[in-house]
This record gives C-alpha cells, sequence and structure tokens, in this order.
C-alpha cells in the first residue's frame, strides 16, 4: 500500500524544521546575552548519591533487591521573548548509575523529559510560524512501572505556519498548516501526521470573540492511514477574574488498513473551560471531546503546559476521547507555603476495536519555607486504568516524594531526598514497592528581567 506522505513531503517537513532551527538558535543565544529580553529563565545542576530498595510480591514469595547508586540530573526553564519571537521551555534529564548488592551487577539508567516551543508572532504582520519540541516517557500498552527510566522515549517535533487576513475590521481570516513527526527506539515506530486549517474569527465585543474553526488532518498510524476532519463553533470571552471558552462541532474520520480495507467514523465535538486567574492562584476547569489518534496529535497539539508534564504518555489508536482536567496553583497558601493540585479523568472509545478503557491521573505538591534557608516539599502523584468498568482500576502506581533542602550559599544547596512508588495491578503482574532515598547537591542559577 502506498503512504500519502511521499519523499517530497518528508524532504519539505525536513527543509522547514531545519529552517526554523537556523532561526530560534540565534535568538535563544541573544535573549540568554541580554537581561531585558528575559522574563524568566531557571536551571540547575546536581550530582547525586542514594540507595534504592525494591520488594517484588511474587504471591508464594516476596523478592527483596538493594541498589546502591551515583548520578548526575539538571533541570532548564523558562520563558525568553524579543520583539515577536518567544521562547518557552522546561526539560530536565537524569543521569545514574547503580550496582545490585547481591549478584554485583551495574546497571545504567537515563531519563529525559520535557518541552519546549517556539512562537514568531507580530501584530503588523500577516504572517506567523512555530516551532515545537517534545521528548516524553511513553508506553504502548496498560500497565506502569516503579522506575520511570524503563519506559520508553520518544521525541517529537512539530513545525507550523499560518496567514492571516482581514475581510473586514472586526474579522480575521487564518489559513494555516502543521505538521508533526515523532522519533521512537525500542518498540516504538516513528509516526507522521499533517494538518491544514482555516480559522474565520469576528470580535463580537471588546472581550468577546467567535470563530469557525475547519481542519483536514493526515497520519500514518502502523501501516494505517488515517484522514480526520473536523468543524467547530467557538465562543471566548475575556474576563477581570479570567477567562471563558465554549465550542461544538463535529468530526469524520476514514481509515485504510493495510489489507486494503476502509472504514469510516463519526463523533460529535466540543470543549468547554473556565479559568481563573489572579496575581497570586489559577484555578482552571476544562472538558473536551474529540475524535483523533496518537500519531494525528503530533500535528494537532503544539506541546502541553508545563505546570502538569504528564509522567508517562499511552499510545492509543483511533479513540473517541471525553476528559475532564481540573488545575489549580496557588503562590501563598499561607505566608510561606505554595500549593499545585491537579486531576484528570479520560473516557477513550477505540473506533476500532469497539473497546472502553479510562484513564485516570491525579497529583499534589505542597512546599513549606521553613527558615530563609530551608525549604520543606511534599509531592503526591497517582496514575490508574480501568477498562469497561470505571470503579475497577485494573493497574494503578502511587508515587510519594519528601524532600528537605538546604542553602549552604548563594545559588548552592544540600538536600535529602525520599521517594517511594507503589505499583498494585489486577492483570498477569507482580505487585511492587521501591523506596529510594537520595542526597543531592545542587547548583542553580536564576534570572528575571522586564521588558
Amino acid at each position: 500500500m502506498e503512504r500519502r506522505a511521499g519523499n517530497a513531503s518528508r524532504l519539505s517537513l525536513t527543509l522547514l524544521y531545519v529552517g526554523v532551527v537556523c532561526a530560534v538558535w540565534p535568538l535563544a543565544v541573544t535573549a540568554q546575552s541580554f537581561s531585558d529580553n528575559i522574563q524568566t529563565l531557571s536551571g540547575s545542576a546536581s550530582v547525586f548519591t542514594g540507595v534504592t530498595h525494591t520488594r517484588t510480591d511474587r504471591g508464594t514469595s516476596t523478592d527483596t533487591n538493594t541498589e546502591p547508586s551515583v548520578g548526575l540530573s539538571g533541570q532548564v526553564g523558562g520563558t525568553l521573548e524579543k520583539g515577536a519571537n518567544a521562547l518557552a521551555l522546561q526539560y530536565g534529564g537524569t543521569l545514574e548509575t547503580s550496582r545490585d548488592t547481591a549478584s554485583g551487577d551495574q546497571t545504567d539508567n537515563s531519563s529525559i523529559t520535557g518541552a519546549s516551543r517556539y512562537t514568531h508572532y507580530d501584530p503588523g504582520s500577516r504572517f506567523d510560524f512555530n516551532l515545537g519540541h517534545t521528548v516524553s516517557s511513553v508506553r504502548n500498552d496498560t500497565g506502569f512501572v516503579v522506575n520511570p527510566s524503563s519506559y520508553d522515549t520518544r521525541n517529537t517535533l512539530s513545525a507550523g505556519a499560518g496567514l492571516r487576513f482581514y475581510p473586514g475590521e472586526l474579522s480575521t481570516l487564518r489559513l494555516s498548516s502543521q505538521a508533526g513527526r515523532s522519533f521512537g527506539k525500542n518498540e516504538l515506530n516513528d509516526q507522521e501526521s499533517y494538518t491544514v486549517a482555516s480559522e474565520f474569527s469576528r470580535r463580537l465585543s471588546e472581550r468577546s470573540t467567535g470563530s469557525l474553526n475547519v481542519s483536514r488532518s493526515w497520519s500514518d498510524e502502523r501501516g494505517t492511514d488515517i484522514t480526520i476532519d473536523s468543524a467547530q463553533l467557538v465562543y471566548s470571552l475575556q474576563m477581570e477574574s479570567g477567562y471563558f471558552s465554549i465550542g461544538a462541532g463535529g468530526s469524520r474520520a476514514d481509515t485504510e488498513f493495510t489489507s486494503g480495507t476502509t472504514s469510516e467514523y463519526d463523533a460529535a465535538t466540543g470543549f468547554v473551560e473556565r479559568a481563573w486567574v489572579t496575581t497570586d492562584w489559577g484555578t482552571s476547569v476544562k472538558y473536551d471531546r474529540s475524535l483523533s489518534d496518537s500519531a494525528t496529535d503530533l500535528s494537532l497539539n503544539l506541546p502541553p503546559g508545563f505546570s502538569f508534564l504528564p509522567d508517562t504518555v499511552r499510545l492509543r489508536d483511533l479513540v473517541v476521547s471525553d476528559s475532564l482536567l481540573i488545575t489549580h496553583n496557588n503562590q501563598f497558601v499561607c505566608d510561606a507555603c505554595n500549593l499545585g493540585v491537579y486531576a484528570e479523568g479520560s473516557i477513550l472509545d477505540s473506533q476500532a476495536a469497539g473497546a472502553t478503557t479510562h484513564e485516570y491521573r491525579a497529583g499534589i505538591n505542597l512546599g513549606f519555607q521553613l527558615t530563609a534557608l530551608q525549604r520543606l516539599n511534599f509531592g503526591y502523584s497517582w496514575e490508574g486504568d480501568a477498562g469497561e468498568d470505571a470503579n475497577i482500576i485494573d493497574d494503578q502506581i502511587h508515587r510519594f516524594n519528601t524532600s528537605w533542602t538546604r542553602e549552604l550559599a548563594e545559588n548552592t544547596t544540600f538536600g535529602v531526598q525520599f521517594n517511594q512508588s507503589c505499583l498494585r495491578s489486577r492483570l498477569v503482574r507482580n505487585d511492587q514497592d521501591q523506596f529510594e532515598l537520595r542526597f543531592v547537591l545542587t547548583r542553580g542559577f536564576a534570572m528575571t528581567g522586564q521588558r
């Protein structure tokens, strides 16, 4: 079967990536050189040593394993802006070497997650473009692991451009194209998708806007060609306390399998979102219903918000997804503490297999500034998968994180971390508990500027 995206499309996409990267790199270097272009930029590098104890329930017996380790970790994040150019990024990675005390075997583990997005938007110009990158931990099926570095890693690149027209003083028409490609390892297959779209928007009042969005996407999912047509009406309202947005429409998908057979699927789609934003805290609630698959999302979805990047991303086929996400950030719960909370539930109806699955994730992070030099943080996250019955969790993972840090000098800290992971499964898998104690020495930097 011939693929719909040929060599010409691959070449065009490659040239687009190279061209935008060439534009972004000088911007990033320039922004780091002049503090007035930096809104926020921070990072750190750490060396650590610790010990990890793992218990595995075999049913009739329990296996235990203890591994001392040493490693390096680092993270960087921030927002850089100069004129019409903006770059937002957040990355973190770890390289660790551990030794099994029982057998003497040595193991090297590494992991990296994060996202970045570059945009060029000038209100005085008709042209805009963007470039996105994400690196995430990916799982192909239901199931969790206690060690996050055991997941497969996928890099995703997305790039696109738009052209705006103004048919009236209050109206705007934007024609755009977006492309995405992923690169995986081990059992992951490379995926790609392309989307063309048009958006006609009209300002209804000083704070409200209405728009009509139409798009067509092409993707290749493990040899299956998928075309998705979507149309949606959207209403957005900016308020003093935040914003409100709602959309409704429909999607139609045509699939061509490797056997040569074709299928068609239809679904009503839409979303509603309400956000409350102040200088100290922000809360958002969003319900979304969509028809898509993992390959199509490569071009439709730009890198997610950085506040709550998921621990893992589950690859999926063509599904109708209903999801509800609630987030809350409060910088000043009390005089010396901050709070972050999120909860999300999704119902996925597979169009090809006809199966229904449920996915859940939730988490909380609470930080206390004990003294001017000492800080205490508590974190908890949970992920769970269920089948047809939403109340029966087939697989779940609990993660608890506690850390204490003390500032030794400017931008230099020493910390103690205690991490616990609990894996519980109804499937043909073994329950596991993992306990990790780390001693961490960190050197960081932070820059803040005003435009």
